[in-house]
């Protein structure tokens, strides 16, 4: 049994050191390119959104590479990602690969039971004992991913050396990846902050501070959203995401902090009482929510032909309008052009610097 699990942010991290604390053979997905989405689109049918195509082509080069088991975070959400994975696979199946599917999903539990108890010759005790050492190897890989992203975003506005900043973030994240050590990892999370903090700034004394929302994938994926967190890092800007790969992980993937979702809700309700998928009424609260905390903007990223983002714009761009806040929507698809998305943001930067220096007056 060889297993692979779609590209996404640095969700892999965690997931290939949970799997492979489990007792399988992991098949570490190969970061995502350009043929990677030229090979999804290729396949699917027009309509889908860009992750559905991504992550097909993630499938296709770990099934290439000798994957015999796909792992597809699934479920029953009112988005459509949760049920992408049955789908892609029937379309790969038509092309001719034969792997099996593993869904992780509620409903599905027992079948996921039943292949940790197999890794593990089919002795439960060890099963559970495995089961548990994974989890905490995987949280522990996820918490320290976590820590160091964080304190990048915090620290690339300020370097003067945006490039060596990036290269520390690089080198932290290769030694989570590579390192199987809890002491090592703690290392890793409690030095984060220092390590960032070193290096030689540039000695901006007001940083702008910029909410990035949007569907999950397009906001945790640096390829499809062109790497907007450390682009407007090197511009001076602050970017922080209401979803990264950890929460995701615990967020969608564990359903942890009920209390943020009932937060959202209340927030989002006086424009938006339901959610019907796309981050829609979770993009509406973080936005309102932004507004409070004194963030300076809001950028709204979704993917093209995305019925809930594309529909919740409007309302999005009222909330923003009614709490005085900039707002930045984002359509992305695989014939999204890099130098259209980095040109507006530019003009977005350009915008707030304007603001900023207006309010300062």
């Amino acid at each position: 049994m060889k297993l692979a699990v779609p590209y996404m942010g640095t969700a892999p991290i965690a997931l290939e050191a949970i799997f492979r604390a489990l007792g399988a053979e992991v098949l570490v997905p190969s970061k995502t390119t350009r043929e990677t989405l030229e090979i999804g689109a290729r396949l699917s049918p027009e309509s889908m959104c860009v992750p559905f195509k991504l992550t097909l082509g993630n499938m296709v080069r770990s099934l290439d590479a000798g994957a015999d088991v796909i792992i597809y975070p699934a479920g029953s959400w009112s988005c459509r990602f949760g049920y992408y994975g049955q789908l892609q696979a029937e379309i790969l199946r038509d092309e001719g690969y034969r792997f099996r599917l593993l869904q992780l999903r509620q409903k599905r539990i027992g079948e996921v039971a039943r292949e940790i108890i197999a890794l593990n010759h089919g002795r439960l005790s060890s099963a559970i004992l495995s089961s548990a050492r994974a989890l905490r190897n995987g949280w522990l890989k996820s918490t320290t991913v976590e820590e160091v992203e964080s304190r990048f975003r915090e620290a690339l506005p300020n370097a003067r050396d945006a490039r060596a900043c990036c290269r520390l973030f690089d080198t932290l994240i290769q030694e989570v990846r590579t390192t199987s050590s809890p002491a090592a990892l703690t290392r890793i999370r409690s030095t984060a902050r220092a390590q960032f903090g070193a290096l030689p700034q540039n000695g901006r004394t007001r940083i702008l501070r910029v909410k990035l929302v949007g569907e999950s994938y397009c906001v945790i994926e640096p390829f499809i959203n062109f790497d907007v967190i450390a682009r407007m890092g090197e511009m001076g800007v602050l970017v922080d995401p209401f979803l990264t790969s950890h929460r995701w992980i615990g967020f969608h993937g564990f359903r942890l902090n009920k209390a943020e979702i009932i937060q959202m809700r209340r927030l989002s309700a006086p424009y938006w009482r339901y959610c019907v998928g796309g981050e829609d009424q979770n993009s509406v609260g973080h936005l309102l929510l932004a507004a409070q905390q004194g963030y300076d903007g809001v950028i709204h990223v979704h993917p093209f032909g995305c019925m809930p983002a594309t529909v919740v714009q409007p309302t999005m761009t009222k909330a923003a309008r009614d709490n005085n806040i900039a707002y930045l929507p984002l359509s992305l698809d695989e014939h999204s052009s890099e130098t259209g998305v980095v040109t507006r943001l530019e003009a977005f930067v350009s915008l707030l610097e304007k603001r900023q220096r207006r309010h300062a007056v």
